[in-house]
């Protein structure tokens, strides 16, 4: 039982760094593909938004953090220099940097699922309007 309770607890506590898991996921097809110098070879042909979908919200990804803590850097400094900001509302800023490569994730899986399920009901009725012989 309590093996059971600590196992949980690692899976709770395992989403917080689910974000950063994510953004080294995308960090790492982008760099697998970014010797390819066109684009549009990245993308598939029977399924081209869906494929242009999935690279977009790895380069969005990709981009959130380095840009995110940058400006939330500049924010800290400048409620620092000018005594403005109670550091309450810094720390407000980040939750959105943490927030939205999760829900960018979710997005893409859910395209990714919508696909496969397209792709099985082509499959479904293909099987279906067969002629049996």
């Amino acid at each position: 039982m309590l093996r059971a309770i600590i196992f949980s607890l690692k899976i709770i506590f395992s989403g917080i760094l689910l974000p950063f898991r994510i953004w080294k996921f995308s960090k790492k097809k982008l760099i697998s593909k970014s010797e390819n110098n066109s684009v549009l070879s990245l993308l598939d042909e029977d399924y081209i938004i869906t494929s242009w979908f999935d690279w977009m919200i790895d380069a969005i990804i990709f981009l959130l953090y380095p840009i995110g803590s940058f400006v939330v850097v500049i924010v800290m400094v400048g409620a620092i220099v000018t005594k403005g900001f109670p550091f309450f509302f810094l720390i407000l800023a980040l939750i959105p940097l943490y927030f939205i490569p999760l829900i960018l994730s979710f997005a893409r899986e859910l395209g990714g699922s919508f696909m496969l399920l397209h792709l099985n009901v082509k499959k479904i009725r293909k099987t279906i309007e067969e002629p049996k012989v």
